[in-house]
């Protein structure tokens, strides 16, 4: 297990990325240090040899793809990282009605219609579960489509884990779109259209399903490009997500960085993308169009999981929660003996929190953690 992390965690989120688009990532944002450069090699290495898969699937597969139809919009599951939005994707993919973007996918979205190759990599050393919060993986899995797009352009906020001092930028330009020309806006909206239709080819034309925690602060944007669509938020304690976030950053920042960053950097980073985040999902939140949002929390989902996805069902107007329950009932099964994360609060903490998402907490009704105390996440 450990020879699988550690090759997994020297590839981050471009592992499939093209050599074209890779040398522009790490060209265009700052020097890399020199004990990282095994890592930038290996990925130069991957990126060329899987150019003549790439270039067979171009072939094959993209007119196929251009006359894919979403023929029902996308299901959007919205929440800041740690918000329990995976755990929620992981349940509602059991309803075989719904589709989504694999892990395989996400990984290799140039060449993962005929790539046997790279599949057979992957199963070797991919690892068993994640690190950041020991979930299965698989490369069948549902995985979200932020990690594609990093590995289809160097336009996607993931991309910033190899440039972690850059994040804010990363989250401006390509969460936001703010001072970005007009074209890479126009290139992310052609290729995550592109990406959606391959992913409903692969699912055989399933509705999708899909959860991006960068989308939370991009509502306006997936209006324009899909004005039917429905969303799903789903909201977290903001103390634990604060633990839980610092935990999940410091585990992808060591495993793909560049560029070192210290951990006051680091915390200034998370508190100060959450509350744009929020911000944005408050005010964008208005939009949607009646009856295509609902929002849940995880502490409810958590606690009585059944009930929760019947709500949803029933706040979106979607059909087949009774055909899927036993579907739901035998994932959840084995998930009674998941161990979290458990992290020990500090007053210096707490006080972060309250400074920075304080409109969080009053806004859903959480109470100040009393110390001492620990959580799991």
């Amino acid at each position: 297990m450990k020879q699988k992390h550690s090759l997994t965690a020297k590839m981050g989120p471009s592992i499939g990325s093209s050599i074209r688009d890779w040398m522009r990532l790490t060209l265009s944002n700052g020097s890399v240090a020199l004990k990282y450069y095994p890592r930038v090699f290996l990925i130069d290495l991957l990126s060329t040899f899987g150019i003549p898969f790439r270039v067979y699937e171009r072939w094959r597969f993209d007119k196929i793809v251009e006359q894919i139809e979403l023929k029902k919009p996308p299901i959007f599951i919205l929440g800041h990282w740690r918000s329990g939005t995976t755990h929620l994707h992981n349940l509602m993919v059991q309803d075989p009605q719904f589709g989504y973007v694999t892990m395989f996918q996400a990984a290799f979205p140039k060449s993962f219609l005929a790539n046997k190759f790279f599949e057979n990599f992957m199963k070797i050393f991919l690892p068993d579960k994640r690190p950041m919060d020991n979930m299965r993986l698989g490369l069948d899995f549902a995985q979200e489509e932020e990690m594609a797009l990093g590995n289809l352009f160097p336009y996607s906020f993931y991309n910033g884990f190899y440039f972690p001092r850059k994040l804010k930028e990363f989250y401006y330009k390509y969460i936001r779109f703010e001072n970005v020309p007009s074209r890479i806006r126009q290139k992310w909206n052609k290729v995550y259209n592109s990406l959606l239709r391959k992913a409903t080819l692969n699912m055989h034309g399933k509705r999708l399903i899909l959860k991006n925690p960068a989308n939370t602060a991009r509502i306006k944007f997936l209006l324009e490009l899909y004005p039917e669509a429905q969303f799903i938020h789903i909201y977290r304690n903001p103390y634990i997500v604060y633990m839980s976030t610092k935990y999940f950053y410091e585990k992808m920042i060591r495993a793909f960085t560049f560029q070192n960053i210290s951990d006051e950097d680091l915390e200034n980073q998370i508190l100060w993308i959450y509350k744009r985040m929020m911000e944005s999902y408050f005010e964008e939140k208005k939009l949607i169009p009646k009856g295509n949002l609902i929002e849940i929390k995880f502490e409810n989902l958590e606690s009585d999981p059944l009930y929760e996805l019947e709500s949803i069902y029933n706040g979106l107007n979607i059909s087949g929660f009774k055909n899927s329950e036993q579907a739901f009932l035998n994932y959840l099964k084995p998930l009674k003996s998941y161990k979290k994360n458990v992290f020990e609060f500090s007053q210096r903490i707490i006080d972060k929190v309250n400074v920075y998402w304080n409109f969080t907490i009053e806004k859903w009704k959480y109470d100040i953690p009393k110390l001492p105390i620990s959580k799991s996440t």
